[in-house]
């Protein structure tokens, strides 16, 4: 009979053990896989054109750069968005327009080669963020760092990462 009461126990603590692995994230708390895509090779950030905010963290083994890519060529000086992402940091960007293409490249050989952008990003939005009017907009709010101080960089420009 203790046999049996060991085996339960451990399978019981095996069990706990798989469920929260499971449920481990990269994401911090109320950042939700949600409000962007991925069209094509690009990152499509902000489907509502709502005021929004996300993380993006390069989860690949090389240094990656976007740059924005305009979708309507009538906008009058339209601004460049482009950041670099070391591997395994992390950056947040801020949107109020919708659908903001992101390109994607790394450097092969000295050449600027354009990347699958699904392929080397986790990405994550806080739908319930709240911005200070004073820090509203599209910008990159803080780039290539952990993902603590790209957290805490935020909440200093008063972004609120409500969940």
């Amino acid at each position: 009979m203790e046999i049996y009461k060991k085996i339960i126990c451990s399978s019981l603590l095996s069990f706990v053990v798989n469920i929260c692995y499971a449920n481990a994230s990269v994401f911090p708390k109320g950042c939700e896989v949600t409000g962007f895509g991925f069209s094509n090779d690009f990152l499509v950030l902000n489907e509502t054109g709502n005021q929004s905010y996300f993380l993006i963290q390069n989860r690949s083994n090389k240094k990656i750069e976007f740059e924005h890519y305009d979708t309507t060529p009538d906008v009058f000086m339209s601004p460049k968005l482009e950041s670099k992402l070391l591997p395994g940091n992390w950056s947040a960007f801020a949107s109020d327009i919708d659908n903001t293409y992101f390109n994607c490249f790394t450097y092969e050989n000295n050449e600027r080669v354009t990347i699958n952008c699904s392929e080397i990003l986790d990405v994550c939005q806080y739908p319930r963020v709240k911005f200070a009017l004073s820090n509203m907009g599209t910008y990159w709010v803080s780039t290539n760092k952990p993902q603590s101080q790209v957290i805490r960089d935020s909440i200093k420009k008063g972004i609120f990462l409500h969940w």
